[in-house]
């Protein structure tokens, strides 16, 4: 590829950042049996093809706006439940019971 070309595709992609992600997962997909789009490929190389799919325009790429998977819910422990604290927390209370009991005397 010359430099003159990889300036057109990151024209046509946002930045370098995207367009070396979408090189990337093509490149994966042709080593795991895509057949390519163009017909000058290089079978040695799946890096150069999917270059050269992404120049002769067989691929696009999209940008997802917001996060791909939704937020999971956080469950915090009851005090009731049958958790046992952390190895942390307990060290803190008794850190926390000594100090009150050196106040007293």
């Amino acid at each position: 590829m010359s430099e003159k070309n990889i300036d057109d595709l990151i024209r046509k992609t946002k930045n370098k950042f995207l367009l070396s992600n979408a090189v990337a997962g093509r490149a994966k997909q042709i080593v795991e049996g895509s057949l390519p789009y163009v017909n000058n490929f290089d079978p040695n190389n799946p890096v150069i093809t999917a270059l050269r799919e992404i120049a002769a325009d067989k691929i696009r790429i999209k940008v997802l706006s917001g996060p791909a998977k939704k937020p999971q819910e956080i469950l915090l422990p009851d005090e009731k439940s049958s958790i046992k604290p952390s190895l942390l927390d307990s060290l803190a209370k008794e850190k926390k019971s000594k100090a009150k009991k050196e106040k007293k005397k």
